[in-house]
């Protein structure tokens, strides 16, 4: 585990979550003792034999126009087939820039102006994307055995009278890691299906299970719902997330050409750079995602102590690296996170930075050395315990 206890310097490299100017602005604060546990990534190191095929392809010094080779399509295959146990064929696929990028574009191909459903709270680029292609309508999900859950029945309502078009469907659920279950996968797949609601499922969080319950994806269910369109990449599980490449899986054939013309309408296709650390990841990261996977397990372990016997709640994820925490004592949760902030230098992502019905949650990302994580969660329990509104 040392790769994981030795985590990369990413202070002044352009990293986003690192970059002072960026928290300064963000946070409201010039501190350097900085503990960032709020931007999605990880500060893990590489795997080296994926850093060592990758390496392989950039000492080829080709980098001109080029056509997605077969091996491409083929990484991609044996990833789902081994380790999501989820069968795919070539044709399914489709190479794309990022995952985001991707799904704004399938938003925009599916929408038609109509309005977009997504399950709250979520990931906050949901609410961009509905905003830019028919406007939004949210559900509140249930909170139940310290875990969401769906509420269906609202949700057809809703869908009903508010005449949805497209379900923005987070699959673990971003923030609290929640794998949904193939009961309640199916009854959203048949409500979908009745009222003709094309579903968008974003699954970049799918491949960091750590749990012994099964990832379902909704490509299981491509076979009795064809206008599905699942959006992945290893950009959370590699922290690629800056190579802005992925891939969308759709199985039905119009849907996936008329998602390929909107594509090239706008001469949009994945980077090459991104494509080759897609493969090499794919192809040579199997047992460092082993060891990625045990670490964070610990990581959660530590968590469920350091927490324990404070004034909150936590939901503890199935999937990935983020914890959505209930602050019981806060009343207002931006100002906390800013005070927070600004008085340890602890750095957690607001609960309203995920669209509605985050109440007095925040997030938090364990995706860190254990070292740093057990200093972040010290101060953090510090001022948690001494905090007044």
């Amino acid at each position: 585990m040392r790769t994981f206890d030795n985590p990369l310097n990413r202070r002044g490299n352009g990293s986003k979550k690192w970059d002072k100017d960026y928290i300064q602005r963000r946070f409201r604060t010039a501190r350097e003792d900085v503990y960032p546990l709020f931007i999605a990534d990880m500060d893990f190191r590489q795997d080296a034999a994926v850093l060592q095929a990758f390496h392989a392809f950039v000492e080829t010094g080709d980098f001109g126009y080029f056509d997605v080779p077969d091996s491409f399509y083929d990484t991609i295959q044996a990833w789902y087939r081994d380790k999501l146990k989820t069968p795919i064929e070539k044709e399914w696929l489709v190479p794309a820039n990022g995952t985001i990028a991707s799904m704004h574009f399938a938003a925009d191909l599916v929408s038609k102006g109509q309005p977009i459903m997504m399950l709250t709270p979520v990931y906050g680029v949901f609410k961009d994307i509905a905003t830019n292609f028919g406007g939004m309508v949210t559900v509140p999900l249930l909170e139940a055995d310290d875990a969401y859950r769906i509420d269906t029945k609202r949700m057809e309502q809703e869908i009903v009278s508010q005449s949805v078009g497209t379900l923005l469907f987070c699959n673990p659920h971003n923030p609290s890691g929640r794998i949904w279950s193939y009961e309640e996968l199916q009854e959203v797949v048949r409500i979908c299906k009745e009222h003709g609601v094309i579903i968008l499922s974003d699954e970049i969080h799918g491949e960091l299970n750590l749990t012994e319950k099964p990832f379902i994806s909704l490509i299981s269910f491509m076979d009795e719902y064809k206008d599905i369109i699942v959006a992945s990449s290893p950009n959370k599980t590699f922290n690629l997330s800056g190579l802005t490449a992925s891939y969308v899986i759709i199985r039905n054939p119009e849907l996936r050409q008329a998602y390929q013309h909107e594509l090239a309408r706008f001469h949009i296709t994945i980077n090459r750079v991104g494509m080759a650390f897609i493969s090499a990841a794919y192809e040579h990261g199997g047992d460092w995602h082993n060891d990625l996977i045990a670490y964070l397990k610990g990581n959660m372990a530590l968590m469920e102590k350091q927490l324990a016997g404070m004034d909150l709640e936590w939901m503890q994820p199935d999937s990935g690296f983020l914890v959505w925490i209930r602050l019981n004592k806060v009343t207002d949760v931006d100002r906390f996170v800013l005070e927070l902030a600004q008085q340890t230098g602890v750095l957690v992502e607001t609960g309203s930075r995920f669209v509605a019905d985050y109440g007095n949650h925040i997030r938090l990302n364990c995706a860190t050395s254990r070292g740093f994580l057990v200093e972040a969660l010290d101060k953090f329990r510090d001022f948690y315990q001494h905090y007044t509104n």
